[in-house]
């Protein structure tokens, strides 16, 4: 199936719908173990869900278990500056919750140079992690940035009213806030997935 993304056609392979997030042995049978020696796989929830800014192989909806989207980091180089931080997103562990994303796919030989861009891409304050995300029924080996609570550009967890001010606010290199968090909606909105902390946000932004 494709989805158009943003005025361009995504070809994404989806979860079963009948099953929801676990099809049948069958369909899952091409994953194999997730990951093996020849590829690798990039889960997307942020700004890679509209712009991977990489060639891929293949490109799935998968879902990813106890982990949550929240719009939580702060942005001194994409957007927003040092002197004013913008806000993008992060994962925040939430056990027994998770987060739907787009999981890459990209050839072994690809994925250094790959990786070297999005180091650099994802400098302010991210670090690479392994995390495990369904497809189907099989377990798909992932990398993923995260930003934790430790590094030095995490907003914490601020009320509703101050974080939209921010996002109203900040802009950087890369856009406005604002933009970052309504073409997130708006990709979300395209593939399908709910996330009622960036719903809120949305509310929030166009209210005030």
């Amino acid at each position: 199936p494709g989805l158009l993304l943003g005025g361009g056609w995504l070809k994404v392979d989806q979860p079963d719908e009948k099953n929801g997030r676990r099809g049948t042995g069958d369909q899952a049978a091409h994953v194999g173990n997730g990951m093996n020696s020849l590829t690798h796989n990039v889960f997307g929830y942020g700004s890679l869900l509209w712009n991977p800014g990489f060639a891929y192989t293949q490109v799935r909806k998968v879902w990813l278990p106890d982990w949550s989207r929240r719009l939580w980091q702060g942005s001194t180089d994409h957007r927003g500056t040092p002197e004013y931080p913008g806000v993008v997103c992060t994962l925040v562990p939430t056990p027994g919750s998770g987060c739907w994303g787009l999981a890459y796919e990209v050839g072994n030989q690809d994925w250094p140079a790959i990786q070297a861009e999005l180091d650099y891409r994802e400098k302010d304050g991210y670090q690479l992690r392994r995390v495990s995300a369904r497809w189907q029924e099989e377990d798909l080996a992932c990398w993923t940035y995260v930003a934790d609570k430790q590094n030095p550009s995490y907003l914490g967890e601020p009320p509703l009213h101050e974080l939209v001010a921010r996002i109203r606010r900040a802009a950087g290199p890369s856009g406005h806030s604002a933009d970052y968090l309504l073409r997130l909606a708006q990709t979300l909105e395209e593939l399908e997935i709910e996330d009622e902390h960036v719903r809120q946000l949305v509310k929030a932004l166009q209210v005030q």
